[in-house]
């Protein structure tokens, strides 16, 4: 695992992204080149052939980050994956239009660009991508593509571990076996290293030898008491090259959340994350207002399309406008496009949105599914209320709620809330105290390790989201 920028990355996917881009890239450069059967004229444009297959791959690549073909369950669910391809295509087809107009004349000198080209390159990015996750798929089901953990503890926090390890998204590693220095020694995946139980408790006095012989790579120190906790083992194993890591380090790791369960102070107090400084939120500002401003423009046609609708269906204002908590637990008003009845709340305490809400209009049903409802709170970013990626603004109701019921829950506000954010990519709609639980884990994700590069993935990821409609209500 790759932590890039404060965000945990699998070095296989990145790897795999990698080898995607570099085989494409090279396919069509070999493809183009080769129509030229002019040595000189080959070589006075083999720069323009060479830039455009870059930028080619370029463009597939960040489309496939943005419909999640390189996330950690990428490979786990062939049904999906093929519906991501197929809306990754259609991301594809008009970048490389427009790419073969800005290279026309390059192009046209080739014998296998000249006749549609535009079709012929989606074409071999899909042969590509077929035959490197074929390979990639097989070889991503052998143990040797796997980290071998060894657990200390045998309580919940190794249950929970167990189970991460057991789940059908998981490819990153298997437990070797677990081991508490309370109570036992367990051998059930140790079977090449001793012969029988007794073997085991009989060896348990030398722990790091049991450990080394599992062939593990990393101890998760998973125990509920730490009284007791072998110190002289774990700093042998240490001194050896094995990595030691507490069991919510490795959660965040491997889920990109945080365990509200098991989260303690003092893990968030001595631990890494939660930088900020001058420079840090100038940056984010400007990235804040550039991304918003673009935004804004791009998508005002559909936001004035979706006003007049909105005016013709249902009498009311085009615009809501309601309150919510924003940073360090102030209050702002945010701008929304009404999609449902003026009278929604009439004479009643706020309440959550429901599947099939009978207060959502048919026009408000579709800009819930596809995000329009939320594109004035652009507006929002610009005055400085908000920012493009953060929390989701609940209502001061809401918080009230969540922050008696919940731990923690107000810590998500020492940063501005977001049109987008990390829990919005992972989790559907909240409209539950389970949901707000869950959804709480990716903020505080967020919250501990937001940086620009964070913000990129997120937005990337957004289009996923709205293509595929996940979590509108």
């Amino acid at each position: 695992m790759l932590k890039l920028f404060g965000h945990f990355i699998q070095i296989k996917m990145l790897m795999l992204l990698i080898l995607e881009m570099a085989v494409l890239g090279g396919t069509v450069y070999y493809l183009l080149s080769t129509g030229i059967h002019s040595p000189q004229l080959l070589k006075d444009i083999r720069g323009q052939l060479g830039q455009f297959s870059f930028l080619f791959s370029i463009v597939v690549g960040i489309a496939m980050i943005s419909m999640g073909l390189y996330s950690r369950s990428a490979m786990s669910d062939y049904r999906t994956l093929a519906i991501k391809v197929l809306i990754a295509l259609a991301l594809v087809v008009p970048a490389n239009m427009m790419g073969t107009t800005l290279f026309r004349e390059e192009l046209y000198e080739s014998a296998n660009a000249n006749a549609y080209w535009w079709i012929k390159a989606p074409i071999v990015w899909l042969l590509v991508i077929l035959l490197t996750r074929i390979l990639f798929g097989f070889a991503n089901k052998r143990e040797f593509m796997k980290r071998r953990i060894f657990v200390l503890g045998s309580g919940t926090r190794a249950a929970a571990i167990r189970q991460m390890a057991f789940h059908g998204s998981n490819e990153s590693f298997i437990v070797a076996g677990t081991f508490d220095p309370g109570i036992s020694y367990d051998v059930r995946e140790m079977r090449d290293s001793y012969q029988s139980v007794a073997d085991a408790a009989a060896g348990a006095a030398d722990w790091a030898d049991v450990v080394r012989r599992a062939q593990a790579s990393e101890i998760v120190v998973a125990l509920e008491d730490r009284r007791g906790l072998p110190v002289s083992q774990l700093l042998r194993c240490k001194i050896d090259g094995i990595n030691v890591i507490d069991y919510q380090t490795f959660c965040e790791r491997e889920t990109c959340r945080l365990d509200l369960d098991e989260l303690r102070p003092s893990w968030l107090i001595f631990g890494t994350g939660f930088t900020r400084g001058i420079v840090t939120d100038l940056l984010k500002r400007f990235f804040d207002i550039f991304v918003s401003s673009i935004f804004l423009l791009a998508t005002l046609p559909f936001t004035l399309i979706a006003a007049l609708s909105i005016k013709f269906e249902s009498p009311g204002p085009i615009l809501y406008r309601q309150e919510r908590v924003g940073l360090h637990g102030g209050s702002f008003m945010v701008l929304k496009l009404r999609s449902m009845r003026q009278d929604a709340e009439t004479g009643g305490a706020p309440q959550w949105a429901t599947v099939g809400d009978p207060r959502v209009t048919k026009v408000g049903a579709f800009i819930r599914k596809a995000r329009i409802d939320e594109l004035p709170q652009l507006i929002n970013v610009l005055r400085g209320d908000m920012s493009f990626v953060g929390p989701r603004p609940e209502r001061p109701f809401f918080v009230d709620q969540l922050s008696e019921a919940i731990p923690f829950y107000r810590e998500r506000h020492c940063v501005k809330p977001g049109i987008t954010g990390w829990a919005q990519i992972n989790y559907p709609y909240g409209a539950s105290l389970e949901d707000s639980r869950q959804k709480l884990s990716y903020d505080l994700y967020y919250v501990k390790n937001h940086s620009l590069f964070l913000d990129f993935i997120i937005i990337l990821s957004t289009v996923r989201v709205i293509l595929m409609q996940q979590g509108a209500r």
